[in-house]
C-alpha cells in the first residue's frame, strides 16, 4: 500500500510540474516571432480584417452585372367593391436596374483603390507594432544587463565584508571598517532587489504584448536606407490620397439613381362573360439628376481627398522626422559608448591601485569603497551606452520602415 500510494504521489507531483510548464508562456526564437505573436494579439487586427473584407466586397459589387438588386412587383385590381360585373386584373412586372455610363468600371477602381490602402494601412499598423516590441526587448535587455552587474557588485561587497570580518575579529582592522563593508552589501543587495523588481516588470510588460517570453537582444544589422517610396506608413498615405481621388470619380459619375428597365405580363378581362387576355410590356424608368442631392456628395468627396492629401504631407514629415532623430540618437549612442568605455577602463585602474594601495595600509577602506562604487558606476554607464547603442541602431531600421 505504501509503495502504490507513493506512486500516486510522484505521479501527481509530475502531472503539477508538466501544467506548470505548459502554463509558462512560449519564448520567441528570434525578434520577427515575437513580432509575429505582437501582432495576432493586437486589438486593432479584426478590425483592419473587416476593413479589407469590405474593400473586397465593394470591389464584386463593382463586377456584378446590375448596380442593385432586381424587384417584382404584383398587382391585382377588380371591381368587387362597386359593380361587381367580374371585372378583373393580373398584372406583374420584373424591374431590373442599369449601371449608369462608367460607373461600374469607377466601383471596381474605387474598390481596388480602397483594398489596396487597407493593405498598406495593416502594413503600416505592423511597423508600428514592430517599433512597439523591439522599444519592449530593449527595455528587458537593460533590466538584465543592470541586474547582472548588481548581481557582481553584490558578490564583491559580500566578499568585502567576509574579509573585514576576518580581519576584525583577528583585531588587524576596526570593528567599523567591517561595519562599513556590511553596511555597503546591504545597500548593494537593495539595489539588486530593486533591479530585480524592474527586470521582471519589463519581461511582464514584453509577455503582455507578444504573449511569449523575450528573445536574447542582438543588434540588428546596418541595412542602410532603403528608398523612401518603400516605407508603409508613406505608401498607406499615397494610397489613401488614391482611394480618396477615385471615390471621388465615382461619386462625380453617379449623378442620379440607376436607371431601370421593367418586363411586365397583365391577364385582364371586363366582365365574367369574357376571356383573359395576356398583354406584355416593356417600361424604362430614367430618374433624373438633382443638384441639391448631388453637391454635398461632391463636396464631402473632395474634402476626402483634401484630408487625404493633407495626412500624406503630414506622413512624409513625421517619416523624415523619424529618421534625421534616429540618426543623431545613434551618433549620440556611438559617442556616449566611445566615452563610457574609457572612462569605465580608467576607474578599473584606478580602483586596482587603491586596492593595493589598502592592502599596505596606505590608504583606508572608506577610499576604497567609494573607489568601487565609482567603478561599479562606470561598468553600469558603459553597460547602459551599449544597450542604447543596441536600441539606437532598432530605432534607425524602425524609422526607415523595415521589419525585424
Amino acid at each position: 500500500m505504501r509503495d502504490s500510494g507513493w506512486k500516486l504521489l510522484k505521479q501527481a507531483a509530475a502531472t503539477t510540474v508538466a501544467a506548470s510548464l505548459l502554463a509558462l508562456p512560449a519564448g520567441a526564437q528570434t525578434l520577427r516571432d515575437a513580432v509575429e505573436g505582437a501582432w495576432k494579439l493586437n486589438p486593432e487586427v479584426r478590425s483592419l480584417e473587416a476593413q479589407r473584407a469590405v474593400a473586397t466586397a465593394r470591389r464584386g459589387a463593382g463586377e456584378a452585372l446590375v448596380p442593385a438588386a432586381p424587384a417584382v412587383t404584383l398587382r391585382h385590381t377588380s371591381d368587387y367593391l362597386n359593380r361587381n360585373i367580374g371585372r378583373r386584373e393580373y398584372e406583374a412586372e420584373l424591374g431590373v436596374p442599369l449601371w449608369l455610363p462608367g460607373q461600374g468600371t469607377a466601383t471596381v477602381r474605387a474598390g481596388d483603390a480602397l483594398l489596396a490602402r487597407t493593405d498598406a494601412e495593416i502594413a503600416a499598423r505592423q511597423l508600428a507594432v514592430a517599433g512597439e516590441v523591439r522599444t519592449a526587448q530593449w527595455q528587458v535587455a537593460l533590466a538584465e544587463r543592470r541586474a547582472e552587474l548588481a548581481r557582481q557588485r553584490l558578490k564583491v561587497a559580500r566578499q568585502l565584508e567576509a574579509d573585514t570580518r576576518r580581519t576584525a575579529r583577528a583585531g588587524e582592522i576596526a570593528e567599523a571598517d567591517h561595519q562599513l563593508a556590511r553596511a555597503e552589501a546591504l545597500s548593494v543587495a537593495t539595489d539588486l532587489r530593486d533591479e530585480e523588481l524592474a527586470l521582471e516588470e519589463a519581461r511582464q510588460t514584453f509577455r503582455t504584448l507578444t504573449g511569449m517570453a523575450p528573445p536574447k537582444a542582438a543588434p540588428e544589422p546596418d541595412i542602410g536606407e532603403p528608398p523612401l517610396e518603400r516605407h508603409p506608413s508613406l505608401q498607406a498615405a499615397r494610397l489613401g490620397v488614391r482611394a480618396a481621388q477615385a471615390q471621388r470619380q465615382l461619386v462625380d459619375l453617379t449623378t442620379r439613381d440607376s436607371p431601370e428597365v421593367g418586363l411586365m405580363a397583365r391577364r385582364e378581362r371586363d366582365s365574367r362573360e369574357e376571356r383573359y387576355d395576356t398583354v406584355f410590356g416593356v417600361s424604362v424608368r430614367i430618374p433624373f439628376a438633382v443638384e441639391a442631392v448631388n453637391a454635398p456628395k461632391r463636396a464631402e468627396a473632395a474634402t476626402e481627398v483634401v484630408r487625404s492629401e493633407a495626412e500624406q504631407a503630414n506622413a512624409a514629415r513625421k517619416v523624415e522626422s523619424d529618421i534625421r532623430q534616429a540618426r543623431l540618437a545613434h551618433q549620440a549612442a556611438s559617442e556616449r559608448l566611445s566615452i563610457a568605455r574609457d572612462r569605465a577602463a580608467a576607474l578599473r585602474g584606478r580602483l586596482s591601485n587603491i586596492e593595493r594601495a589598502r592592502r599596505a595600509g596606505e590608504i583606508s577602506l572608506v577610499e576604497y569603497v567609494r573607489a568601487q562604487e565609482s567603478a561599479f558606476e562606470a561598468d553600469l554607464a558603459r553597460a547602459t551606452a551599449e544597450i542604447q547603442l543596441g536600441a539606437a541602431r532598432a530605432r534607425m531600421n524602425q524609422s526607415f520602415g523595415v521589419l525585424p
